[in-house]
């Protein structure tokens, strides 16, 4: 099963959404992070062997994040789609890799693409 770390830029409805598939998902606010560098957030993440989840676009810098060494980092471009559909999107996406996992992967969800880098 796929554990998220969901950023506190990801919207409360996606969180609800996600847990209500079953989704393991702890927010940073739950967490205790509210307010907290990019750097501790994606540093809690790793270290709660959890996949990042975000719509900042930031997290996808792998000059700056050890993406191959973490357990994977998903970053939504939530400007691209309708905000009813993004659900629908990641629940979608993440089914298909529960039993795969992310480890060391970036993954970059959009309106018509989904990209996948990574080991």
């Amino acid at each position: 099963m796929i554990k998220l770390f969901a950023d506190e830029c990801i919207n409360s409805s996606l969180v609800f959404a996600l847990k209500k598939s079953g989704f393991d998902v702890l927010t940073v606010r739950e967490a205790g992070l509210s307010g907290s560098s990019d750097e501790i957030i994606y540093n809690f993440a790793q270290t709660k062997q959890r996949v990042l989840l975000t719509f900042d676009r930031g997290f996808g810098d792998i000059f700056r994040f050890n993406i191959a060494e973490s357990h994977g980092v998903i970053v939504i471009l939530a400007n691209q789609m309708e905000r009813d559909k993004i659900a629908n999107i990641v629940i979608k996406f993440l089914n298909r890799f529960k039993r795969k996992g992310l480890r060391g992967k970036l993954v970059v969800i959009g309106r018509n693409k989904i990209r996948i880098s990574g080991q």
